[in-house]
């Protein structure tokens, strides 16, 4: 199956709200809130936002819309600093696909990509709900049309994918899904696919996942590039077994070769137990600048059961971790990956901070924006801001987009005045 919706009621009317956050070294202001334009809103933002060169925003919800299954938004700015949003495409949450989690990506023609978790093509055994679509918006003077690009069976295509795509130079997409493949786990180990620019599309599988102990399994999050067109990324479950039971989860490298195939390496295999310091359940992806690699976990860390925000550094010896562990004041259980800008890592976790009890989802905190400086072999985290449950919303997931300004973007999935999430900006 798939990963659960994180859901949580629909509320009406509410007003965007400007907040100082005037306890840390840093402003925070809400510039939407999900729910203002009433029940056809987009509602519970999951994904990271991507920004345009206009500075426009865009990202996807898992509900709200026209139909009730999620939407494809776009926030625009004003010159008087207001954000004015528009759903650009309600689903329908059958044929066209519905839940979609993971974001979008944006072409140089203006076209968005994305995936859905549910609807498409339904199965009783292996999707009930659908086992997801991958998807195109192209604009024009009358609106937005949606082209589905691959309608995934749950099969050895894969299935229920729900993170955001990449594109290549030749326009080319590439993705992962959390089900589905040739893997021997209940609902398949999921799969690294490509999707081929043609005049019809067509899918490529590159790598489907085996599992413990000797790969990993149920990849939950995008892919990356690095600078030599290799793929990196993480999966949530699988790998080797180590101080304790489970198979708490990976980061693998796809390299293509000559032939049109792809070799998978496992670069490292996360600890089992809440008391290592690399964590556990990498739910987050990567990212990846020359010979580093930066990520989260949502578990472990070394602090208990909070993640950690990591470092890999290749050496001539082999690929070495630097940790720091969450310890629920600073943030707890990162879903989303970190973004690079300059010397300093950025990211959001979805508990931890302020446990108030406003947003009932979760009981550990209503989430954290934070900071990550290096210092030497330690990774210093600093807290931007602690989200309070109110009307600054709760449950940040997605990953945060910077401006040329640096200024910081991103959404939370659930609180605001109509308990549907929103869109901030924090200046750090």
């Amino acid at each position: 199956m798939s990963r659960t919706l994180r859901f949580a009621p629909v509320l009406s009317l509410g007003i965007v709200l400007a907040i100082a956050a005037s306890a840390y070294a840093s402003t925070f202001r809400v510039i939407y809130t999900f729910g203002t334009n009433g029940a056809s809103d987009a509602a519970l933002p999951g994904g990271g936002l991507v920004m345009d060169a206009a500075g426009n925003l865009y990202g996807t919800t898992v509900g709200g819309g026209a139909h009730g299954g999620g939407t494809v938004f776009e926030l625009s700015p004003s010159a008087n600093g207001d954000w004015t949003e528009k759903v650009l495409y309600s689903f329908t949450g059958i044929a066209d696909g519905g839940g979609p989690f993971g974001g979008v990506v944006l072409d140089a023609k203006g076209n968005l990509y994305g995936t859905t978790q549910q609807g498409g093509m339904f199965s009783s055994g292996t999707c009930s709900a659908g086992c997801g679509v991958a998807f195109e918006l192209v604009p024009s003077e009358t609106g937005w049309t949606e082209r589905l690009l691959h309608t995934f069976t749950g099969g050895t295509d894969g299935g229920t994918p729900d993170n955001a795509l990449i594109l290549d130079s030749e326009g080319n997409l590439y993705g992962t899904t959390y089900n589905g493949g040739a893997g021997d786990c209940t609902y398949g180990c999921g799969v690294v696919f490509e999707l081929v620019r043609t005049e019809q599309w067509s899918e490529n599988v590159l790598h489907s996942f085996e599992g413990n102990p000797d790969d990993g399994a149920n990849p939950a999050s995008a892919l990356v590039f690095d600078g030599s067109g290799n793929l990196f990324g993480t999966t949530v479950n699988g790998g080797h077994t180590f101080l304790g039971s489970g198979a708490p989860g990976t980061i693998f490298e796809l390299t293509a070769a000559s032939d049109g195939t792809w070799n998978e390496v496992i670069i490292h295999n996360f600890c089992s137990n809440y008391d290592c310091s690399d964590g556990n359940l990498p739910e987050a992806g990567v990212t990846v600048r020359g010979s580093r690699i930066y990520g989260t976990t949502i578990s472990g860390g070394g602090a208990g059961p909070y993640g950690s925000v990591y470092e890999l550094a290749q050496t001539a010896s082999g690929w070495q971790l630097t940790a720091s562990a969450f310890d629920l004041t600073n943030g707890a259980q990162p879903m989303a990956p970190v973004l690079l800008h300059g010397e300093l890592q950025y990211g959001v976790t979805q508990q931890g901070g302020i446990v108030n009890g406003a947003c009932g989802l979760y009981p550990n905190g209503n989430g954290v924006v934070f900071e990550v400086a290096q210092n030497k072999q330690a990774l210093n985290e600093t807290v931007l801001y602690s989200f309070t449950g109110g009307d600054d919303g709760c449950g940040p997931t997605g990953g945060l987009v910077a401006d040329a300004a640096g200024n910081l973007y991103g959404t939370t999935f659930n609180g605001g005045s109509y308990s549907s999430g929103v869109a901030f900006e924090v200046t750090p």
